[in-house]
């Protein structure tokens, strides 16, 4: 369990409330926070920043975080919570709005409900989407997607809950691939963690809209096959992607046709082990960064995140 001076933590929090000029919820008991917020007001008697969107989640974030006794990594700042951020919700496709009171504006939520506030566990999505995913796992997740029948199902469609189980499976730290080669039906949260076939997936989709950028991935990716059949029928399916493209209303959408996805499938799963580094140099180009075989000790998961 990650040793954390609680008295320390809460101070540095109420502090910080009144360093920003934020007023405490009312409702809040913790003396450590109350203490410091106390002593903040009595220093700060004119707050001294002017909080942005970003200063103010981290605030929420590190408040919530401590009254769940949840960690909250020293990488989760400000500038790390706007780098994540994005415009529209990954899940529901809505574009985001900030301080409406509505369903539709940007929360910041665990992916691992089991882990900490920790980079690469953390994403940007609407306040529909966070709240119809609340303490639900990917297990639960993918059992909604399974049900039979259409409409809404506690607040998402199938759809929606299936573009939650892709940004999900990642940091459910699963074993067996089966989960992780299904088709990758939404754009990947920044720095989050998923499975290789999915950033294979984004990377050919990113690439697949121009012919001289989708030229140059395939050359490479056939160098990383000793079966040229098999790149030549990959060859094949990102031509066919970028048709599917041009009339898809969300692109993610393209991957889901399966004479797309029995091509990738088969190229990926009959390439050699000793090509993945090859692979993810190709990948990198699209925004994959490293490959970790577990989730990062950050997320503190022994301990369901607490500290």
């Amino acid at each position: 369990m990650q040793a954390v001076n609680v008295a320390e933590t809460g101070f540095e929090i109420g502090w910080d409330f009144a360093r920003f000029g934020r007023v405490l919820d009312p409702a809040i008991s913790e003396h450590s926070v109350l203490d410091g917020y106390r002593a903040g007001r009595e220093h700060f008697r004119v707050p001294q920043h002017l909080p942005d969107r970003f200063v103010s989640k981290w605030l929420q974030l590190r408040l919530n975080a401590f009254r769940r006794r949840r960690i909250l990594d020293c990488e989760v700042t400000p500038a790390y919570l706007k780098r994540i951020d994005c415009a529209v919700c990954p899940i529901t496709l809505t574009a985001m709005t900030h301080s409406a009171l509505a369903e539709s504006d940007w929360s910041v939520d665990r992916i691992n409900n089991d882990g900490a506030y920790a980079p690469g566990n953390l994403m940007v999505m609407c306040v529909k989407a966070n709240r119809a995913k609340g303490a639900r796992g990917y297990h639960e997740v993918i059992q909604l997607v399974s049900k039979s029948g259409d409409g809404l199902l506690l607040g998402l469609s199938k759809r929606e809950w299936a573009r939650l189980a892709c940004v999900m499976v990642g940091a459910a730290n699963l074993t067996g691939p089966s989960p992780t080669l299904l088709p990758l039906l939404t754009r990947i949260p920044e720095d989050s963690r998923v499975p290789l076939y999915f950033v294979f997936q984004q990377m050919l989709l990113l690439s697949a809209r121009l012919a001289t950028e989708r030229n140059r991935v395939m050359k490479a990716l056939c160098r990383l096959h000793p079966s040229s059949e098999r790149s030549l029928v990959l060859r094949c399916a990102v031509e066919r992607l970028a048709v599917t493209l041009r009339d898809a209303a969300y692109p993610y959408d393209a991957l889901s046709d399966e004479g797309v996805q029995r091509p990738m499938r088969n190229w990926f799963t009959t390439m050699p082990a000793g090509s993945i580094p090859g692979l993810l140099r190709v990948c990198s180009q699209y925004g994959a960064e490293r490959c970790e075989n577990a989730p990062p000790v950050a997320w503190a998961l022994e301990t369901s995140g607490r500290f």
